[in-house]
């Protein structure tokens, strides 16, 4: 079979397999959603991380049954799942449910979200909260609101970053990164070790917390 044939077969599957809200399972408020959205930092996440998740939100159902997603993207907000999913690459998705969540806990989660909205993105993903990036997000809602900690806390040094992409990312920021002007590391040099010892959390982790099942996904592998 030759490379085009194989090439075609793959958009064919891609463009027939795009995630539709109908054809989704029945969502819950609480459900985390996980995509590969189109943005700058996109590969870098992804190679760090060595997986295709690089954006995860909330869903909540509203009173009308309506699902919308809350996410970090700058600013914090909730948005229509239908425009959420156009955001995706390709309009993957793959959807999680954390066992043993209650309809009472989904709500609290929730409304700890909404404490966030309106905050900036957070390009250098500190656990600062006064930008938020949208793992962090999540990490925060589940905690605040449930006394849930979902995923697990890395430092960047535990991720994929020996390639290009995550060491291009790193260059193009360092300079503006606020713990190495607080610690006075005016060098990339000095400043590496600052960036390597930050703690943050991925959407990989969170999808990966043993509590998650997985309810849906379009994606052609489990990532």
């Amino acid at each position: 079979m030759s490379l085009f044939l194989l090439a075609v077969m793959n958009y064919l599957w891609l463009e027939t397999t795009r995630a539709q809200v109908e054809k989704l399972p029945v969502l819950k408020s609480g459900d985390l959603v996980f995509q590969t959205i189109n943005t700058g930092q996109t590969l870098a996440v992804a190679a760090a991380s060595a997986s295709a998740y690089t954006h995860v939100g909330i869903v909540k159902i509203d009173e009308n049954g309506t699902a919308l997603v809350v996410e970090a993207v700058g600013p914090v907000r909730e948005v229509p799942l239908e425009k959420w999913l156009r955001q995706g690459i390709f309009d993957r998705v793959a959807v999680m449910r954390l066992n043993g969540l209650t309809e009472k806990q989904a709500e609290k989660i929730l409304k700890a979200a909404e404490k966030y909205y309106g905050r900036p993105y957070d390009f250098f993903f500190l656990f600062d909260k006064e930008k938020i990036y949208c793992s962090e997000l999540v990490y925060y809602a589940f905690k605040e609101g449930a006394d849930i900690d979902i995923g697990k806390i890395q430092k960047v040094s535990e991720l994929h970053i020996d390639n290009f992409a995550v060491r291009n990312l790193i260059k193009q920021r360092w300079q503006k990164y606020k713990p190495c002007r607080q610690q006075k590391a005016g060098t990339f040099s000095a400043c590496l070790p600052v960036i390597l010892s930050q703690e943050l959390i991925t959407p990989t982790s969170v999808a990966n917390d043993p509590r998650a099942e997985m309810i849906y996904k379009n994606y052609m592998f489990r990532w």
